[in-house]
């Protein structure tokens, strides 16, 4: 439940005061400004900060949900009666609207507006951004130093001097672009809506951020040393046998990516959902005629790479299918992702009382180390769905 307590001074509530009491945080009215307690002026308890900031937090915590609503701040006994009322009506009629509930005894609080859920707010979930190392840079210009190493041991032979060897620096510099997002709120809208507008819109931009930082991180991985791939999708004729072994192809990626001489090393893979798929079906990963249950899921996000301990898993819908991304993400970083500044603004207009906020991000995904990464590709026929 939401609720918006209008507090105009100048009414006077019927002549009644409103005055904080430091002792329990609570807000009380009285008849008079009170001198040495809120008895001797008719006091009584009408809010409770200590409930209202427990239920910020819960609400924080995502808790806030199900059977679970927190009007418990309103002291006033007929006003949470009236509130758990309505609540009670909203959940049988099914029906979200504003209540215009009023209590006799709490004139301080004029109008409530309750409702439960919004729907359509959410967005799917981007986890491509987990194929980079995440680096934060105050500053638009991003400075890398990249070491040469000398070479290694020489033979010498009797009074042989070695060579004088000394580490080569190069730096390579990066700018992070910047990235605007700018949404209106109208005047009309906050009127007519029982909804936080603006909470919804923040939501709904931060989406928006994480997709377009997903969506350059791929980008940037579809650009690395192509390695190709064997079909990981075809069997044996009259066999159940797979024909390809996926082990070969990624083993082959980590060898080149750990045979360079960089230091790097395979941490983690990126899929599409259904590349994943073909992987567990294939019979080199999952057995031959094994009838027990796949352990997969269409879920983006991270995990372990079934048959292979030690090496991440990213599943992405915005991975071509076949390709399979190849990346170390600690030791030698592949890609970074810098994350520059964020500002957020607004302006309100007087005229139409309309409410704009814009976000602005300055990020850059960049291939920071070519050598520690590979993309093997072609490992299953694209399916259409």
């Amino acid at each position: 439940m939401r609720a918006r307590i209008t507090n105009e001074k100048t009414t006077g509530y019927d002549g009644r005061q409103l005055w904080r009491n430091p002792a329990d945080n609570r807000i009380y009215a009285t008849v008079g400004e009170p001198k040495l307690g809120f008895k001797e002026v008719d006091g009584y308890p009408i809010y409770d900060f200590n409930k209202h900031f427990d239920a910020v937090k819960i609400a924080k915590d995502g808790q806030l949900g199900g059977n679970q609503y927190h009007y418990d701040a309103f002291v006033d006994e007929d006003f949470r009666k009236l509130t758990e009322e309505y609540i009670s009506d909203v959940q049988e009629s099914g029906r979200v609207r504003t209540a215009a509930l009023r209590s006799e005894k709490n004139r301080a609080v004029d109008i409530v507006n309750v409702w439960e859920t919004v729907l359509g707010k959410r967005d799917r979930k981007y986890a491509g951004v987990n194929l980079a190392k995440n680096i934060g840079v105050p500053n638009l210009l991003i400075s890398i130093d990249t070491v040469t190493k000398f070479t290694g041991m020489t033979r010498l032979d009797e009074g042989q001097l070695s060579q004088l060897k000394e580490l080569t620096y190069s730096r390579q510099n990066f700018r992070a672009r910047k990235y605007g997002l700018k949404f209106v709120i109208h005047e009309e809208a906050r009127l007519v809506n029982v909804h936080n507008l603006l909470q919804d819109s923040i939501q709904v931009a931060s989406n928006k951020i994480e997709q377009k930082q997903s969506f350059d991180v791929i980008a940037e991985a579809d650009s690395l040393t192509n390695q190709a791939g064997n079909a990981w999708d075809t069997f044996v004729a009259s066999t159940d046998r797979s024909t390809n072994n996926p082990f070969n192809d990624i083993g082959k990626a980590q060898l080149n990516i750990e045979g360079t001489g960089i230091g790097g090393s395979l941490t983690r893979i990126g899929m599409h959902q259904l590349t994943f798929s073909t992987y567990l079906t294939n019979t080199f990963v999952r057995g031959v005629a094994s009838n027990g249950p796949a352990d997969y899921s269409f879920e983006v996000g991270t995990r372990d790479l079934p048959g292979i301990p030690g090496i991440g898993l990213v599943l992405d819908n915005s991975i071509r299918q076949g390709d399979v991304l190849c990346v170390d993400t600690e030791r030698e970083p592949t890609i970074a992702l810098f994350q520059g500044p964020q500002r957020i603004g607004s302006a309100h207009d007087e005229e139409t009382g309309d409410d704009k906020h814009f976000i602005i991000d300055y990020h850059l995904a960049a291939v920071i180390q070519s050598e520690t990464g590979r993309q093997i590709q072609s490992v299953m026929t694209p399916i259409q769905w």
